[in-house]
This record gives C-alpha cells, structure tokens and sequence, in this order.
C-alpha cells in the first residue's frame, strides 16, 4: 500500500495575515477557493483550535458534478496562529497527516505550503492502484493555491476584476481573467502564458500593467490552472483558436498581444490564420522566449514529460526546483524558483507530454510576412529552451519588428524579467 508525502508550494500576492484568515475560513466551510475538488465541514471545535476536527470531501469530477466522493477526518494537533496548521487524518479514506505553513515572502508575498503525508484506506485503495492519486492530490493543491491567489492579488492589485469561463466549440472551459485599473483605462493587454505555467506567471507583468492604467486580460490554456482540457487534440491550432475564442468572448480591440514560449506559438497562429480579426483586435505584438520554427521535441523529451517518475520528482520541492534549473537564468531568485516548479509540477502528466509535443513541424516564418503590426521578440540569454537565436528569426520574419536579449535570463522571461517585460508592452501600448 503506496504512502503518499507530498509537499505543494505556492506563492500567494497577498500578505500573511490575508493568507491565514482565508486558509482558516476555507476549512471551516468557505468554499472560496478549493473547490471543485475539495470541500471541508467544521466538527464542533473549529480547525484552529487544537483538537479541533475537519470533515474533507474530495470530489473526483468536481461538486454537484456526479462520480466518486471520498471523506476522511482531519484532528487538529498543533496551532501557531496565524503561521501553521498540523492536524492528523484519524478516519475515512486517507490515514496519515497534513500540514499547513503560511510564511512571509519577499516582495509583500506570502509563502504557503501544505505537507500530505497520509496513506490510502478503503476504495481509495483500489483507485490508487488505478491513477496516481499523489498527482491528483498536487492538481488539486496547486489549483486551489492558483485561485487563492487569483482571489487575493488581483483583489489587492484592483478594485474592477471580473472572472469568467470561455467554452470553447470542443466542450473545453478556458478560465479568464480580467483586470481594470481603478482609473481610465489606458488600453487593453492580452497575455498568454507557456506550456506547464498558468496565468499566474504574469503576476509580476499584470500588477505593473494595471499600475500604469491598463487593463489587462490573462487565461489559463486548456488543461492548465483552472481549465479544462476538452475533447480535441491538443495542437498549436486549437490553442490559435482558444485564444481567438478568448478574444472574441471579451470583445478585444486594439490590444498588444504578448506571448510567452508556448503562448506566442498561439499567438502567431491567431494572427497569421485569423488575420482579419486580428486586424481588429491587434495592434501590437510581444514575443517572449519564443519561436516560429524548429520545436521538433524528440520523442525521448515526451515521454520525461509524461513519465510518473518525473512528475513524482517535480512535486518534492528542492529536487523539483533543480530539476528545473535549467529553464532559468544563473541566479534566479528563490520565489521565481519555486514558483516555475509548482506552475510545472501542477499540469497533469500526460497533458504535459501532449503540449510539448504539439510544436512538431510548426513552422510560421513565411506567413509571418504579412504580420505588420509593430513588434517586440525579446529572448533571455541564457535560455537553453529555446535559443534565442529562434526568437531572432521570428524577428527577422517580421516586417515591422526588432529583436533584444535580456542578460542573465533564461527562459521564463516573465518571472525573470517582468519589470523589462513591462516596459516593452507599455512601449508598443503607446
């Protein structure tokens, strides 16, 4: 019988005491950010007091959706307000115990880690030998942990927010965001975020936007964050026509669209396939650590993206983080390091394996021709993902664009260098 120790990590753009206060009304029943998945119920003693109980539900396809519910019993055995939470799992589907941290973070932010460390009993038995349940436990963390933040960073970031879903004609729901600045907008930004990340990995980018005056528009791709996979293959054309599904939803016009990695491959598909619609709701064009060409993965990088080992790996934080070292600049920063770990670790497997394998035989240098709306390719110069010598042909490609090389960054731009990233969208922006 597998036990399960797990750590899921997050960085939250909110202050600790914001953190805790919502970590303590989602497990007496808030229901703001952990479902669908999960759901709590408070016993008589609520969960901040020690030897207080919580009944958990995990919900396998999402509340009120139908399909397996399993409930266990967590006793709490330790308090540090408003810093941790430990409790032990004393009944039901899971025996075993559970952690909460909340620490502060550089930059205003807070740090909050849970530690699963509990064993299947029961059915869950059955199902473990059925699916990975220690990746579907990390989903669900990191997805609650995405929308914790999402809650709290943009209520912090502005008062004009709104959250919707975009169904797409395959059944797919595209989460969307967007922000208003509190005064007149300046104008519209749509980001779109690369393979194994999310919305959040703009944090850094959309807070500036919005304290410039812009609105701002991110979404989560299929299968990542909180959207859904739906029922078509995953290609760099049916991520081309979610974003036009995005765009077409919140009725953008005259907006820079900036793409990172994957998301420019998105991007360029949208404005060379649709270009009578991106005529109109296009008018400027940022490229991050992307390319138009060349993104054969071979078979040998899939399968590491679909494998279980290293998805096992990706979810024990300081192995995750050095696994991954090689996407990032020499001297990244602590919170960028974990926070490109949790983004990767938290896309399923193989969902994983299929989006990065989608850029086989891509290649959009000659319709890239016809593309003249002004244009910024930026590459980080250490980026060992794509090389920034691609990011230069797409530029090259342009008629109307001009390429940079961001020193000592590597290839999450956004988390790297959201200040330089920033700048670029403001300049094309007017």
């Amino acid at each position: 019988m597998p036990t399960y120790d797990i750590i899921d990590t997050h960085y939250i753009e909110s202050t600790p005491d914001k953190v805790w206060a919502e970590l303590v009304s989602e497990l007496n029943g808030g229901g703001r950010w952990w479902t669908p998945k999960n759901t709590f119920k408070a016993g008589a003693r609520p969960p901040q007091e020690l030897l207080g109980e919580t009944e958990v539900t995990v919900h396998a396809k999402g509340v009120d959706q139908g399909g397996p519910k399993f409930k266990f019993i967590a006793r709490t055995t330790s308090v540090d307000p408003g810093r941790r939470i430990a409790a032990d799992y004393v009944s039901g589907s899971f025996l075993g115990s559970c952690e909460f941290f909340v620490e502060p973070a550089a930059g205003n932010r807070t740090k909050l880690s849970m530690h699963f460390n509990a064993a299947p009993q029961g059915f869950m038995k059955v199902i473990s030998k059925l699916s990975d349940v220690g990746q579907q436990h990390s989903e669900g963390a990191q997805g609650a942990f995405t929308r914790l933040n999402a809650l709290l960073s943009d209520k912090a970031a502005t008062p004009g927010s709104l959250d919707s879903t975009v169904r797409t004609s395959d059944g797919a729901e595209i989460a969307v965001t967007v922000a208003t600045p509190a005064g007149p907008s300046l104008g519209t930004v749509v980001l779109s975020h690369g393979w194994a990340a999310g919305r959040e990995a703009w944090a850094g980018v959309r807070r500036r936007l919005l304290s410039a005056g812009h609105t701002v528009v991110s979404y989560d791709h299929r299968g990542h964050g909180a959207s859904t996979l739906g029922s078509a293959p995953i290609t760099v054309e049916r991520l081309g026509l979610d974003l036009a599904d995005v765009l077409a939803a919140v009725d953008v016009r005259d907006a820079v669209l900036a793409g990172h990695s994957g998301g420019g491959f998105a991007a360029q598909w949208y404005v060379t396939n649709r270009a009578a619609e991106a005529g109109v709701r296009v008018k400027a064009l940022a490229l991050f650590a992307t390319a138009a060409h060349d993104q054969d993965a071979p078979n040998s990088e899939i399968s590491l993206m679909g494998n279980p080992v290293f998805s096992w790996a990706l979810r024990r934080a300081p192995l995750g983080r050095k696994m991954l070292g090689s996407t990032l600049g020499p001297e990244p920063l602590p919170s960028v390091s974990e926070t490109n770990r949790a983004m990767f670790a938290a896309i399923d497997r193989k969902t994983r394996a299929a989006f990065f394998a989608a850029g086989r035989g891509m290649d959009f240098r000659a319709a890239l021709a016809s593309v003249t709306v002004p244009t910024v390719v930026l590459a980080g110069d250490a980026d060992t993902v794509i090389k920034p010598e691609l990011g230069a042909a797409v530029a090259d490609a342009l008629p109307n664009a001009r390429f940079e090389s961001v020193p000592r960054c590597g290839h999450m731009l956004p988390l790297e260098a959201p200040e330089r990233l920033t700048q670029v969208i403001l300049e094309l922006a007017g």
